[in-house]
């Protein structure tokens, strides 16, 4: 999976940025939508996002971090990255007297009451009663998909809100579907900021720079323990670079770069790497083939192949940490790589990245792809939120892909989301639908770095005539399958890796692949497959 767009994609969906905003402290703050939201979460407002997704992306995170770096610079903790994310409590009808009950660690006795109509100013009646001893505030969140206010409640309380937003007949709808979202933030105003600038520090300067600074890396390796529990270890030899004869067509490289995203995307899908590549000959000459995007570190967009040894050095100078994994006897002799390079040539180089569908390879279960407190109600309120801030983006991301689903043409979000619902498609059925090979989008096939090593292994044969889409694998789904070499690797990777079975060839950090090369090839594998428990990802037979 790629490993840097794709965090555009998954920060936006687990995200209430607001929480950046300098009003989130008045118990009585506004209600943000479209442009006040995309003040209230700083996003950028003069990046051309189509052009340059991971620019506007990187402002974004230095915007977080100048608003909110002078308040908590000295209380930046990696372990606290992302434990802003709020904890859903349900969906209040909106209908006259109904309720909604919930308990917390800071409230034994909590509930809210709807009262009016989505025809005048409706209002919800926040009761919290009974705070326990710890308890010094609580934020709670108030939600339509296109419509967020924050209350923070301290001791008992009971507040009246009337929600004074204007609400679009799209937004109606989804709101007579749905209710209004109902959702708790953990821990004080003070703890979530703090959380949300950790979160920002994970992603610069390592965004901004070609190679990752030491401090950065440690402070993603600290994240990446306390969440996903994956222990990197400094390793004494960085480069172990194999010559060319070493590398054979349709072997796997897997990369992690500690830069905030490819820990991310780790944590986030279920993975020990952030972005993947298959190496393959042209004309007799090595190149790495993948899908990417340009940015700091990396000069070339779209898919693309670099040849071996000009590919390692941009590698080395990005601080990736790369592991080589060799084809078997059986599934070398089975890759065509004539065929796989004509693919290649004829049909994928040169092809955006795939964002139609990047989202979709990851969520293939109800509730069981998310990390931490994550879920699909949350999941559904950013796609709608983003939608409210730009179309440009929600028709990049998500509303192509949802089209095809629905076989529709040109629509956007909330309008799809009502469609499905008036089908009797939940959002969460609407979600897993997978992905189909062939399905082109208005700029091609839509590829991400996974599916773009799955479809080159696939065009040369390797899978035979074995029924299932690429376009639902993930990183994961890649290096576990097996059909990878399982005899010892040479012995001076053994010297510098004692343990690995396999060669790390770059990077200062030793990599772990749980799992790696166990999983046998079965029709419709990686289409219905939940995240897994951290560390090691397990995942059930069929998979």
């Amino acid at each position: 999976m790629m490993h840097h767009v794709r965090g555009l994609l998954l920060l936006a969906a687990v995200g209430l940025l607001a929480l950046a905003s300098p009003t989130v402290a008045d118990p009585a703050v506004p209600i943000w939508t479209g442009a006040s939201l995309a003040e209230a979460v700083a996003l950028p407002t003069h990046h051309n996002l189509m052009e340059s997704p991971r620019a506007f992306f990187t402002e974004w995170m230095d915007n977080i971090k100048t608003r909110l770096r002078p308040l908590y610079a000295d209380k930046v903790d990696a372990t606290t990255a992302f434990d802003w994310i709020p904890v859903f409590l349900g969906d209040l009808k909106a209908e006259e007297g109904a309720t909604l009950q919930w308990s917390t660690p800071c409230y034994q006795q909590a509930s809210a009451e709807f009262r009016g109509s989505l025809n005048g100013q409706p209002a919800i009646i926040i009761s919290a009663l009974f705070p326990t001893a710890e308890c010094e505030e609580e934020v709670y969140g108030i939600a339509t998909i296109h419509g967020l206010a924050l209350h923070v409640l301290k001791g008992d309380a009971t507040v009246e809100f009337n929600w004074t937003a204007t609400i679009t007949e799209d937004e109606a709808e989804w709101i007579r579907n749905n209710g209004f979202r109902m959702m708790r933030l953990k821990g004080s105003v003070d703890a979530n900021l703090e959380s949300v600038l950790a979160t920002a520090e994970l992603f610069l300067p390592a965004e901004l720079t070609a190679e990752v600074w030491k401090r950065v890396e440690a402070y993603n390796v600290d994240f990446l323990r306390a969440k996903a529990f994956y222990n990197l270890t400094l390793r004494e030899v960085t480069d172990n670079i194999p010559d060319e004869a070493d590398i054979q067509d349709g072997d796997f490289l897997g990369v992690l770069r500690l830069d905030g995203l490819d820990p991310m995307l780790a944590w986030a899908m279920g993975a020990h790497t952030g972005h993947t590549t298959i190496a393959m000959r042209f004309d007799g000459e090595l190149y790495i083939c993948e899908s990417t995007t340009s940015s700091a570190y990396w000069p070339t967009n779209h898919i693309q192949r670099t040849p071996y040894r000009q590919w390692i050095a941009q590698a080395k100078n990005a601080s990736y940490n790369v592991v080589h994994l060799p084809l078997n006897d059986e599934y070398r002799a089975k890759f065509n790589n004539t065929k796989a390079t004509e693919w290649f040539l004829n049909v994928a180089e040169g092809l955006p990245y795939g964002y139609a569908n990047m989202l979709f390879t990851w969520i293939d279960t109800p509730e069981a792809n998310y990390p931490g407190t994550l879920d699909s109600h949350l999941h559904e309120l950013l796609i709608g939120f983003a939608n409210a801030i730009s179309y440009e983006l929600s028709g990049l991301l998500w509303d192509r892909a949802l089209n095809k689903r629905l076989n529709t043409v040109n629509m956007t979000t909330v309008p799809l989301l009502n469609l499905a619902h008036s089908r009797n498609i939940s959002f969460t059925e609407l979600m897993e639908m997978p992905e189909q090979d062939e399905w082109q989008y208005d700029d091609g096939y839509n590829m991400v770095c996974d599916v773009l090593v799955c479809e080159a292994w696939k065009a040369g044969g390797l899978f035979g005539d074995l029924d299932f889409q690429c376009t639902e694998f993930t990183n994961w789904d890649d290096y576990t399958l097996a059909i990878f070499n399982t005899t010892a690797p040479p012995a001076y990777c053994q010297q510098i890796d004692p343990g690995l079975p396999f060669c790390q060839i770059l990077g200062d950090y030793r990599m772990s692949l749980p799992t790696y090369n166990s999983r046998p090839m079965v029709a419709h594998m990686a289409e219905r497959c939940p995240r897994g428990t951290p560390p090691d990802f397990d995942k059930p037979a069929g998979c």
